[in-house]
């Protein structure tokens, strides 16, 4: 995949954050597609994103349920 995808998901991802079911939902659809650099690139920009936002908190990234 390409650096298009990764770009994609995280703007996926921003669009849908303010439901945290929805949210969780295209994260784990992004783990199971994206490229093991692109997962780290990912968990890295999950860490920043939510911070300050009190209804992703609950929201565990794991690449272990691919």
């Amino acid at each position: 995949m390409s650096n298009t995808m990764i770009n994609r998901t995280k703007l996926t991802l921003e669009k849908v954050s303010f439901d945290p079911a929805l949210f969780s939902s295209e994260l784990l659809k992004a783990i199971k597609f994206l490229l093991i650099n692109e997962l780290e690139e990912l968990a890295i920009w999950f860490v920043n994103f939510i911070q300050g936002k009190p209804q992703l908190q609950n929201v565990k990234f794991s690449a272990s349920e691919q």
